[in-house]
């Protein structure tokens, strides 16, 4: 089960659905409509104490399922007293489904629009070459729920997103920057080129609409522009690139990435620490070969081993730090 949320003259009406299994083909349907305002089928007695409807759970039953306390709780989260989410935050189980089908279907395939989605909104990043060598447990997310589902999933995953990257979000799921790469490449001045990047993104979000395989368990679109797609051509045409081509944008969320690189906070306090002890700075520290290295430990070693007057705890944390840092430069040889 999973709530869904559905836009009606400016409004949201809300709807618990399921997905479901037709054969080889997932579908959805709807099994309780929650109208504007599901925080209506929240009942308090008292303290911080709550209960659902009956209604719910009668109308749910007529479809076959028997929610627990922890499912309801996944559906109902968002509309609950701030007060009682924050008491009860940390005491629930895992939100995740238990039958989220997972295990029934461990080599799913997921659809590369599907994974560009879910790899932005990681990662926020434009760069995505690659990603057919991502681990699919970044996707696990999408396993055992329907078309419908995913597309709800990907409604509230999106609302994390600024509306300044809103444009480089769709640039990048509908790979628009092959575009600006053969204009580059051609010679042509990317600010004259418009025509052709948003010729590439109706084709695109056309085909895409069009795609059976992906819309699998859906309605037949009806040569209308799906509702799940209208979003991405509104981000398209209604932002802008604040000034920056959309190729500009690609190349300075590369170098972003590549200027520098800034450690866990946890790995700069090892290497803080490791050149408070052996007392040099980290650059002299890397650069050691292996024999000057084992030479400054065995010096060190000596100031503060316990039988010269050294602090136990201080050796231990300096003997553990050489053998992790000499590991490493075992491994480059």
């Amino acid at each position: 089960m999973y709530l869904a949320r559905k836009l009606i003259n400016k409004q949201t009406r809300y709807y618990i659905r399921e997905s479901y299994q037709d054969g080889s083909c997932l579908k959805s349907r709807d099994v309780f409509d929650l109208g504007f305002d599901p925080s209506a089928y929240i009942v308090y007695p008292g303290g911080n104490g709550y209960y659902y409807d009956e209604q719910v759970e009668a109308a749910l039953e007529k479809f076959g399922l028997y929610p627990t306390q922890d499912e309801l709780d996944h559906i109902f989260w968002g509309f609950l007293d701030p007060e009682i989410r924050r008491v009860i935050t940390g005491f629930q189980r895992n939100f995740h489904d238990k039958n989220t089908r997972a295990s029934k279907n461990p080599h799913q395939a997921y659809h590369l629009f599907d994974k560009r989605r879910i790899h932005y909104l990681r990662f926020g990043r434009m760069d995505q070459q690659g990603i057919e060598n991502v681990p699919d447990k970044l996707f696990r997310a999408l396993n055992g729920k329907s078309r419908d589902e995913i597309e709800q999933y990907f409604l509230v995953q999106e609302r994390v997103l600024a509306p300044r990257e809103l444009k480089r979000y769709v640039y990048t799921i509908f790979d628009l920057k092959q575009v600006a790469l053969q204009v580059a490449a051609a010679g042509m001045p990317l600010d004259l080129s418009w025509e052709k990047m948003d010729d590439c993104f109706i084709r695109r979000i056309c085909r895409l609409n069009d795609d059976e395989t992906f819309w699998s368990g859906m309605p037949v679109a009806s040569g209308r522009l799906r509702a799940y797609l209208i979003k991405y051509a509104v981000m398209y045409f209604d932002q802008e690139f604040l000034a920056h081509s959309p190729f500009q944008a690609y190349l300075n969320d590369f170098r972003n990435r590549h200027r520098g690189y800034r450690p866990p906070e946890k790995v700069r306090r090892n290497m803080a620490e490791a050149a408070r002890l052996f007392e040099t700075t980290w650059e002299v520290l890397k650069k050691m070969d292996r024999k000057a290295f084992m030479r400054l430990y065995r010096k060190q070693a000596l100031k503060y081993h316990p039988d010269q007057g050294g602090d136990q705890e201080t050796f231990v944390r300096l003997t553990r730090l050489y053998e992790g840092m000499l590991k490493k430069k075992r491994n480059k040889c």
